[in-house]
């Protein structure tokens, strides 16, 4: 072992590395790289290669690409087996780590089973609060539907039903039940697992949809609900999950203002961010007492709520599905009190499908 080796062996980091079992390697950043240490897992990969000697293949392409700054995983192909190597260069030195491709690639799978099963909880649970709404809107249609059966059976006893009649009786109990359909296949398009779909997003029509799905709790709190929108570029993105993200936040916004005595106003706008096509900008905004500071600074840490029996993951999963979208997530005080989140959103490039 050289004595640049043994220095590097001897260091904290490599020790740290070496009990990780982790698969890295230094070599030196030099016209011909040279191999100057790697960890036992790094040997067990590439046995022909010992220090003093020159890598070859997909690692030499690697430590170049690391000496031109380039960054990003490289293929390595080991004894017929698929890794990824990254590499990073600075004082005099190339550090390459190597990592299987396919562990990577099933650590991503499992990551995004378990964001898409989160989401899904959240949806449920968006869904489980909402149950008081569900069961109104069925229960108008269904009401009406049994009005209007009992109407009929009543004239149709005494013969005072025309045919015209009948029919416009009919169509409306028919009118009934298609609406009662629509809000089950609502809730069942809102809940259902699946993987995301990226499409371009109708934004107004969302935020009607969202607006549809609280028109009950709306209506019961006396608020005063508004939605505004300005000419939009197209946006990309997933509907169901967007719409997740309005649903909670205008929700919070609802339960702020329950018991309020003052205007209850819900904003729910949308409109071209700072004049430029390149982004859009949605705001959830209430009326609220708004958020103390103390409660700003936490609002979107884990297990933090404001809400008696809140669980404090709603805003979490809101601000991952925004940044999943590549967007941002705030909030701010509103200018006349209340709270007002802000969503920011790329507007779809032309290259993109």
């Amino acid at each position: 072992m050289t004595g640049l080796a043994a220095l590097l062996a001897q260091s904290p980091e490599a020790q740290a590395l070496e009990a990780l079992d982790l698969a890295v390697a230094a070599f030196e950043d030099a016209a011909a790289p040279r191999l100057a240490w790697r960890t036992a897992a790094f040997a067990r990969l590439t046995p022909d290669l010992a220090p003093g000697r020159a890598p070859t293949g997909g690692l030499l392409a690697a430590v170049e690409a690391a000496r031109r700054g380039e960054g990003g995983l490289h293929p390595v192909a080991l004894d017929g087996q698929a890794f990824e190597a990254r590499a990073t260069a600075g004082e005099g030195r190339v550090h390459l780590i190597l990592a299987s491709a396919a562990e990577r690639q099933q650590a991503e799978a499992r990551r995004l089973a378990d964001r898409e099963r989160l989401l899904l909880t959240s949806r449920v649970m968006s869904v489980g609060e909402m149950a008081t709404m569900i069961a109104h809107e069925l229960n108008q249609p269904i009401g009406s539907i049994a009005n209007i059966a009992r109407g009929l059976k009543a004239r149709l006893s005494r013969d005072a039903l025309s045919k015209e009649e009948g029919v416009e009786a009919l169509d409306r109990a028919a009118e009934q039940a298609l609406y009662a359909s629509g809000v089950i296949q609502r809730m069942r398009s809102f809940v259902e697992q699946r993987q995301p779909q990226v499409e371009p997003l109708d934004l107004p029509r969302l935020v009607r949809a969202t607006l549809d799905l609280l028109d009950w709790e709306i209506a019961r709190d006396k608020v005063t609900a508004r939605a505004r929108f300005d000419a939009l570029p197209p946006v990309l993105g997933d509907a169901v999950m967007i719409q997740q993200v309005l649903v909670n936040l205008a929700r919070n916004g609802l339960d702020a203002m329950r018991g309020q005595s003052g205007p209850r106003r819900l904003t729910i706008a949308a409109r071209p961010m700072d004049g430029s096509d390149r982004m859009v900008a949605l705001t959830v905004a209430d009326s609220g007492p708004g958020v103390d500071a103390d409660a700003a600074g936490r609002m979107f840490s884990p297990f933090f709520s404001t809400k008696p029996g809140g669980m404090g993951v709603g805003l979490g999963i809101c601000r991952s599905i925004v940044e999943l979208h590549r967007g941002r997530l705030w909030h701010a005080p509103g200018p006349e009190g209340g709270t007002v989140f802000h969503i920011a959103l790329p507007a779809a490039r032309q290259e993109e499908p």
